[in-house]
């Protein structure tokens, strides 16, 4: 007879879910990292698929994100365990982005063995944001009389370096 635990209303709700942040930036496509094989052949994926199948992460796969795209790289995935992503990495080809996420998660992780992958720029160890756009530039300053000061008003006093009337 244990006493019952009150939900928190902000739960109630579904506010404040990362989960629920984190599948608006998803694109929803994702590979099993023990089912996926590249075309081509590339060391770190080789060695997170041989270290999440000895530690028995089954789940692990690679997530593609449709924030950190850029125009050169439009290729963002991230890898995830457990439902965490560890790393990220963005490429010119899925794959590329892969391998660069793959570099992440080891150079995060720090697992024994697995620390001589270079990390370049493409391996993100935080989520990747889109850059907020430029503010607009500031509106000029109105103009009057096809760009002259505003003439004075009767009674004021003369402007310095005005000629007497």
């Amino acid at each position: 007879m244990g006493r019952k635990k009150r939900q928190n209303p902000q739960a109630a709700n579904g506010t404040n879910d990362p989960k629920k942040a984190r599948a608006d930036s998803e694109t929803g496509e994702s590979y099993l990292v023990k089912k996926y094989r590249p075309a081509k052949n590339y060391a770190s994926m080789d060695a997170f698929v041989r270290y999440t199948k000895s530690h028995r992460m089954l789940d692990a796969s690679y997530v593609r994100w449709k924030t950190g795209v850029t125009p050169e790289k439009p290729f963002v995935f991230s890898t995830r365990v457990g439902g965490i992503d560890l790393g990220w990495g963005r490429g010119k080809t899925r794959e590329a982005a892969m391998d660069a996420a793959c570099r992440a998660a080891f150079a995060l992780v720090a697992a024994h063995g697995y620390n001589n992958f270079s990390l370049d720029d493409d391996c993100l160890m935080q989520a990747p944001e889109d850059p907020l756009p430029p503010p607009p530039p500031p509106p000029p300053p109105p103009t009057m009389h096809g760009g002259l000061p505003p003439p004075p008003y009767p009674g004021a006093p003369p402007q310095p370096g005005a000629a007497p009337l």
